[in-house]
């Protein structure tokens, strides 16, 4: 049960105001913070009078603002009410004070102490727990809506698809169903189901759950819909076997239903994201506002995990720091080891193309590509190990050619006239460092900026295309890079197909349908280097780097696999029991 926290939400709304631990204020004001009648305004403030933590003198006369004076510092009683729940380990408690608008020096002196209650935890014998920590909200873990990468990986743990795609051996293998087969031109496709394997509540996966996963998607708006949109009618020949029948050929077709979108869902319950339902790994056993625990499915019919529960935490970013994987063991601390990986995926600046403005100007996206010059914003920003991007691929990726002195011949070219031009940004540090660095270097060539913030739950929201002119943010593949291609063009909730003008849209659209047509490898690999030549020539994008993940592992975690949207494989990951002394 978590404690009552209203003592430190009125403290951190009022500290701003605070003089001498003292602040005026009005009746009104505490009913906001608490959501309370004046009746119990006074019965808290009396409570907290009591137990010595204020005094309050109350307004006399109209207009006449109440005082209230704290007996301690606020920083005190935050540092001392964090180390007390540590020694508890009343974890809902930090977290829940971490919300609250504390300043942000105060959370990294002591997000030590918060650390030290994640990583590898054993509360009782033979149990493996796994605590880490997520910087932000949850947006959506709906499969018809999802699209940010760590959400697709939480329900790639909760749910399975009917085959699943072996990147090593660039192949399709078997998963729900163990068999499939396709007609001569690839219209039909008939898919056979294991028999035995259950969904989280005991239901047994039949093909009525499958057919209505894709009837789901055809009933109701989804980003992915391209991945359901050649499927004319899903034919139920038997309780374990279904056949699709598609619009026109797609050789494709298989890859398509690997998509962590089209995990299977159970078709007699209605979708609840908050009692998520499926037959992955992992089961949903909570989900708060602060909090998301995930449980090992016993029943599962495969491999079970070797974990038994994995714990996510939601804190400031203040706290949350690099990605972190720790053993909390009784002995000396042992030195983690650095692990760093090049994602598959890159940021970039994209320009919105359905809002007038002068970025429909070639010559200006020109100067823009010349000024996002990265070894120059490395080397302004003290980074190292740049990996500059002209592709979504690492290995495709080779050093661009900027020029500065470019930038004012192509500006002078243009149309630009000094107006101000609206960058938007995630509200996350290094997204954050680099708009503003944008923003400076833009400004001495006379390009005004206005940076606007946004977090993950805003990206979907239609003021961004109507207000965005440009906008910094990246894309992540999934173990299917050449899906991964295609859901980044197709996928209506990203950027690309909301900031693309019709024309635009329609020459890609040509290109990309050969891809879903390609027999081979090669063919779409081609293909999709003819898309980014695209891009390039146009600039319809500027290709600016490929970040690097920087996690910090203790050796005797074992078995460190990085999985879709570079994220790690839970399934897999397991703790080396530690050896103690006779």
């Amino acid at each position: 049960m978590r404690e009552d926290l209203s003592y430190f939400e009125m403290r951190a709304q009022f500290f701003s105001k605070e003089q001498n631990q003292r602040v005026a204020f009005k009746m009104a004001d505490l009913e906001k913070i608490w959501f309370c009648t004046k009746k119990n305004v006074k019965r808290k403030l009396k409570k907290y009078e009591l137990a010595g933590k204020l005094s309050y003198e109350p307004g006399q006369g109209r207009g006449v603002h109440s005082v209230l004076k704290f007996v301690h510092p606020f920083q005190e009683e935050v540092e001392e009410f964090i180390k007390s729940s540590v020694e508890r380990e009343h974890l809902e408690q930090i977290v829940h004070l971490l919300q609250l608008p504390i300043p942000k020096q105060w959370i990294t002196s002591f997000s030590e102490e918060v650390k030290s209650l994640f990583g590898f935890q054993s509360p009782h014998e033979n149990k493996d727990v796994l605590r880490t920590l997520i910087a932000r909200n949850l947006t959506t873990l709906d499969p018809l809506y999802s699209s940010v990468t760590f959400e697709c990986h939480i329900i790639n743990q909760l749910g399975d698809t009917l085959v699943t795609y072996n990147q090593k051996e660039d192949r399709i293998e078997p998963h729900l169903a163990h068999h499939w087969r396709e007609d001569n031109d690839y219209k039909i496709w008939t898919f056979y189901l294991r028999k035995g394997i259950k969904f989280h509540h005991q239901k047994h996966l039949t093909s009525k759950d499958v057919k209505y996963t894709f009837d789901r998607f055809n009933e109701k708006y989804s980003p992915h819909k391209w991945l359901t949109a050649d499927v004319m009618e899903v034919e139920i020949m038997s309780p374990f076997s279904v056949r699709f029948h598609l619009k026109e050929s797609n050789p494709f077709f298989l890859r398509y239903i690997s998509s962590v979108n089209l995990v299977i869902l159970p078709c007699d319950m209605i979708f609840d994201e908050h009692k998520w339902i499926g037959t992955g790994p992992f089961k949903l056993k909570e989900r708060t506002d602060n909090k998301l625990i995930i449980e090992a499915n016993n029943d599962y019919f495969l491999e079970r995990p070797l974990l038994d529960e994995i714990q996510f935490w939601r804190v400031p970013i203040e706290s949350a720091g690099k990605s972190t994987f720790e053993i909390l063991t009784e002995t000396n601390p042992i030195k983690p080891i650095k692990k760093q990986d090049i994602e598959v995926g890159f940021r970039f600046l994209a320009f919105n193309f359905n809002r007038s403005s002068v970025v429909d100007n070639l010559l200006f996206r020109k100067a823009i590509y010349h000024l996002l010059d990265m070894e120059k914003m490395w080397g302004d920003l003290n980074r190292k190990n740049l990996v500059p991007s002209t592709s979504y691929f690492p290995w495709k990726s080779t050093t661009p050619v900027k020029d500065n002195d470019k930038v004012e011949e192509y500006l002078k070219g243009s149309d630009y006239k000094g107006e101000i031009l609206s960058l938007y940004a995630l509200n996350y540090p290094a997204a954050i460092e680099e708009a503003r660095w944008f923003s400076q270097v833009a400004k001495e060539k006379g390009i005004n900026l206005e940076i606007k913030l946004f977090d993950l739950e805003g990206l979907f929201a239609k003021s961004i295309e109507e207000d965005a002119h440009m906008i910094l943010l990246g894309d992540v593949s999934s173990i299917d890079y050449q899906l991964s291609f295609l859901g980044a063009f197709y996928n209506e909730s990203l950027l690309f197909r909301r900031f693309f003008n019709e024309e635009q849209w329609s020459l890609i659209d040509k290109k990309l349908k050969l891809i879903k047509k390609a027999s081979t490898n090669e063919d779409r690999e081609r293909i999709m280097e003819l898309v980014e030549q695209f891009l390039y020539e146009q600039r319809m994008i500027v290709f600016l780097h490929h970040p690097i993940r920087t996690r910090l592992f203790n050796p005797m975690i074992k078995d460190i696999e990085v999985a879709s949207f570079a994220q790690i494989n839970f399934q897999k990951l397991w703790v080396e029991p530690e050896e103690k002394d006779s």
